[in-house]
């Protein structure tokens, strides 16, 4: 099973910012910015989840799905100790999430209230999807 890095590397009351990455031997195949709650001890719709390994996979998402009945699919956190519906998918701010990881091509202050949010978001998890195929994968949260 592939595995993708999500190094975190700054967080505050606010937000947690990192970067993911996926390398095949001798060769990075991807890289993106990554934006996440703070940590709150885990508790749900409020915290980032633990650091750990984690299976990720392909699913639809019954929130993210439209009033038409259209599922939307992304990618899940699997096995979150206490918490279930975490996903990878497209946010610019710190507060459209409710613990999941939002990827973007990188951190800039879009809305001028000091902290950095994803930018190009849509177009990086498209990119992403596209990348892992569909398939399961490990994800290193470090």
């Amino acid at each position: 099973m592939q595995k993708v890095i999500l190094k975190r590397t700054f967080s505050d009351k606010k937000q947690t910012l990192g970067v993911l990455s996926f390398m095949v031997p001798g060769k990075e195949l991807f890289v993106c910015k990554t934006l996440e709650l703070p940590w709150a001890g885990n508790k749900k719709n409020i915290s980032c989840i633990p650091a750990g390994t984690y299976t990720c996979r392909w699913t639809s998402s019954p929130k993210m799905s439209n009033e038409h009945g259209h599922l939307y699919y992304t990618y899940e956190v699997l096995n979150v100790p206490g918490r279930t519906g975490i996903r990878m998918h497209s946010a610019n701010y710190f507060f459209q999430l409710l613990g999941c990881i939002a990827l973007g091509d990188a951190h800039k202050d879009i809305n001028s209230d000091g902290e950095l949010d994803t930018i190009h978001s849509g177009y990086t998890v498209e990119f992403f999807n596209n990348l892992m195929d569909k398939k399961d994968f490990l994800l290193v949260i470090e």
